[in-house]
């Protein structure tokens, strides 16, 4: 099957911005069986996600992968990396739902499908939360469970504090150290800062090397950020959670995971609340499985799933 690649841009729900994105599909449009949005993670944007952009194309989906706000060529010239802007996430939830009205005016009658990889599967699940009555499945990759309120709490008392010292764009290396930092510590010995991301030493040289990725956050991204986790791991959030199909992705050694007990806790919680969900963990492998050693399985998981809810879309039909 022949692919089709090409960008666009959209207007952002904040003013002055525009939203970069990145789209495969078959060349031949009466051969979509459906749409495919992605979320990206932190500190990193949509080119890392063409191959598998390109493979989903190849078997008839279309797919689209913006660029955040503050992330890749959304960012805007003398922007700062890492910024949300006023509103925080809740200016790239908007936007993602913009871009979804945008594809959805024009592929109405196919199934649509959600995936979110890291904070993109923060996004992902607060969006379900919101939207995912538009949605027939959603994906969860590399995503957290929850440290509880108590953590929450003393997190987003450090960032209030620091983003009224240094501004809402202003830096701290104290958010690395917690995040990022101690992952990679995990993998001693270390041969680059993103060990932790895969085992697939090309992959992490790829994202090492990228200036556009694994850039320090600003505090605000990093506090808005903490208080996305606080939602979706709130039971409000797993009450919001439509009946849609879940499907629960996650390296055993992904520390953003918790090495597996995070998302075994999302799973279990999900299951506890009626959702349709399937949890699989793929032993030894690390953060971001799409650019894992065995990636070529994690693609096939998840073309798996959205045949399977296709199939479940025309029996329903």
């Amino acid at each position: 099957m022949n692919i089709l690649q090409r960008e666009i841009t959209f207007e952002s729900c904040v003013k002055g911005e525009n939203i970069f994105v990145r789209i495969a599909e078959p060349e031949e449009r009466r051969d979509i069986k459906g749409v495919v949005q992605i979320a990206h993670g932190m500190a990193e944007h949509s080119l890392l996600y063409t191959d598998f952009m390109k493979f989903l194309a190849s078997q008839g989906y279309f797919v689209a992968a913006n660029d955040h706000l503050g992330h890749g060529k959304t960012l805007s010239p003398g922007g700062v990396s890492g910024y949300f802007g006023p509103g925080g996430v809740e200016n790239l939830i908007r936007d993602m739902h913009h871009l979804y009205e945008l594809i959805h005016a024009q592929y109405g009658n196919v199934p649509y499908y959600l995936l979110g990889h890291s904070m993109g599967s923060f996004l992902a699940r607060s969006y379900t939360a919101r939207y995912g009555k538009e949605l027939d499945g959603a994906i969860y990759i590399g995503t957290c469970g929850s440290t509880g309120g108590v953590v929450y709490a003393a997190e987003l008392l450090l960032a209030d504090f620091l983003v009224r010292k240094k501004g809402p764009k202003g830096h701290d290396p104290i958010f690395a150290k917690l995040s990022t930092q101690r992952y990679n510590q995990a993998f001693q010995p270390v041969r680059t800062p993103n060990d932790w991301i895969s085992r697939d030493r090309e992959q992490v040289d790829f994202y090492t090397n990228d200036p556009l990725c694994g850039f320090d956050m600003t505090v605000s991204g990093y506090r808005d950020i903490v208080a996305l986790q606080k939602e979706i791991g709130s039971r409000a959030w797993y009450r919001a959670v439509p009946d849609i199909p879940l499907l629960i992705l996650s390296g055993d050694q992904d520390p953003v995971g918790g090495f597996s007990k995070g998302v075994r806790q999302v799973a279990k919680r999900l299951k506890k609340t009626g959702h349709n969900v399937k949890l699989v963990l793929y032993l030894n492998a690390r953060h971001a499985i799409l650019t894992e050693t065995n990636k070529d399985e994690v693609y096939q998981e998840v073309l798996n799933f959205l045949h399977s809810c296709g199939q479940r879309e025309k029996t329903a039909v």
